[in-house]
């Protein structure tokens, strides 16, 4: 499983074929290059339209080109667009006091990703860990889990080919598995620091987590005085119709992280901490350059000004029960595709194992049909359309969706 794209083509996209002179081969080069967009749809360079639910892997929550976003970004660019973290600047006060109002934590600290608040949050933890004099300082996390790309992130996450090539990684990481409630007494225990969880498995292909799972971890967390850490950083911002995933489980986490959707399109994470989280923490422990930077804040104030409205948070709600009943259609109608899953607008269908396709083919064959979808897990095709996404676009995507599964089930000889 992957977050990069797909880089096969149909022989007709436009692919910027100079990356490959240029960049460091990290992604399948070349890549489809895209130029524009306008809500829920872009245009690649030969000009041709494709209906977005990558949105920037959960960035774009708004859509593309939100009017009055380029508007306030560049206002505050001409006034002050870096100050570093040896001052303070009014719009990194203004979001960080937005966000507390609207989670109800009580600490904030920002940085520029998901990986990086992800980093801070782990550093925080074994902080917390010292100063209560805790025993261990291991931290637990989940298989299907992908919490990013930095040492410690990557450590607590459970891909092997993303963590084999850099290892020996950040000791004192356990797994255990997703959802498996009956399972927590073999993993947690004195030796146990923190445990870090996505509400909604972002990349591991939409996986909600069950309420009763969720509960036993705070549960066991308050009882060994183990930090419970959420990684919101796809599910979080209005995401799953909530401002914050774990709302819809009424499960309250000692530390969120908050990325992606955040800055508009900007590199902005916030890590939310409530008051004893936080109260370990010193002058010149941790840092971040670029953090909470007048400009990422300002953007992130404005996604947050909307996204937060609870008549925008219940329209994702109701067009994600549109999405979760076109995808359910779409499962019954083919063979080829053994399941749907997801909360809100994080949703994935499961390529059935013996589909006679995989999940990479599928992602081409939906962008040939002008619809743009991403991996998920190891069998999963996720969609992530922007908040704003219409029940016509929907009801569009979906079509396009089963065009492409129609075409891969005939070209094998499968039938529907």
């Amino acid at each position: 499983m992957t977050e990069i794209a797909t880089a096969a083509t149909t022989g007709t996209e436009p692919l910027a074929h100079e990356e490959l002179e240029s960049l460091a081969p990290l992604y399948p080069l070349p890549r489809l290059e895209l130029v524009s967009g306008r809500g829920a749809r872009v245009k690649d360079a030969a000009g041709r339209e494709y209906l977005d639910f990558v949105s920037g892997i959960a960035v774009v929550a708004l859509g593309h080109a939100v009017p009055g976003l380029a508007r306030v970004v560049a206002k505050q660019m001409k006034q002050l667009g870096q100050c570093s973290n040896l001052f303070a600047n009014r719009p990194a006060i203004d979001l960080a006091r937005e966000l507390l109002e609207a989670t109800g934590y009580e600490r904030v600290f920002f940085c520029n990703s998901g990986t990086e608040g992800i980093e801070s949050a782990l550093k925080f933890a074994r902080a917390r860990a010292r100063a209560l004099d805790l025993e261990g300082r291991d931290v637990v996390a989940f298989r299907g889990g992908f919490h990013g790309r930095t040492a410690f992130a990557l450590s607590a996450t459970w891909t092997p080919s993303y963590r084999e090539p850099f290892e020996p990684l950040v000791p004192g990481v356990r797994f255990a598995d997703f959802n498996d409630k009956a399972g927590l007494d073999a993993v947690l225990d004195r030796g146990v620091a923190a445990v870090v969880v996505e509400p909604v498995q972002g990349e591991g292909g939409g996986v909600p987590a069950r309420r009763e799972f969720l509960e036993a971890l705070r549960t066991r967390c308050l009882a060994l005085k183990a930090a419970l850490i959420f990684d919101e950083v796809q599910c979080g911002m209005g995401r799953c119709g909530r401002l914050l995933a774990a709302e819809h489980y009424g499960v309250r986490a000692d530390c969120t992280v908050l990325s992606k959707a955040l800055g508009g399109g900007l590199p902005l994470a916030a890590v939310l901490m409530t008051r004893d989280f936080a109260a370990s923490l010193k002058p010149g422990m941790h840092g971040c350059t670029f953090g909470g930077g007048p400009v990422a804040a300002t953007a992130g104030a404005f996604v947050l000004a909307r996204v937060r409205k609870p008549g925008f948070l219940a329209r994702v709600r109701r067009r994600g029960r549109v999405l979760e009943e076109a995808l359910d259609t779409l499962v019954r109608r083919h063979a080829s595709l053994s399941g749907a899953r997801g909360l809100g607008l994080l949703r994935a269908v499961e390529v059935a194992a013996d589909a006679p396709y995989d999940p990479p083919a599928l992602v081409t064959a939906a962008r040939k049909h002008g619809l743009l979808v991403l991996r998920g897990g190891e069998r999963a095709v996720r969609l992530l359309p922007p908040l704003t996404v219409t029940d016509a676009e929907i009801a569009e995507a979906v079509e396009k969706l089963e065009r492409a599964v129609t075409e891969l089930e005939a070209a094998k000889g499968g039938t529907t």
